[in-house]
């Protein structure tokens, strides 16, 4: 999986993703770490919450909203 693959729901994670799974630990409904150790998004996925506060934790700032 590449991190273009990640772009798939409304919010995605960048290449700058460290994989230090803070998106996951607060929203793993939404997130999970691929084989590599870097975090990706889930197909379909708006904004909420949940994922705001993702993206707040993210320390590298690689969470973002499409455009």
């Amino acid at each position: 999986m590449t991190h273009e693959d990640s772009q798939l729901g409304d919010v995605y994670v960048n290449e700058d993703c460290i994989g230090c799974s803070a998106c996951v630990a607060i929203c793993g409904e939404v997130f999970d770490l691929d084989d590599e150790g870097k975090a990706f998004s889930k197909k379909g996925i708006k904004q909420s919450e949940s994922v705001d506060d993702a993206i707040s934790a993210c320390p590298v700032n690689a969470i973002h909203y499409k455009d």
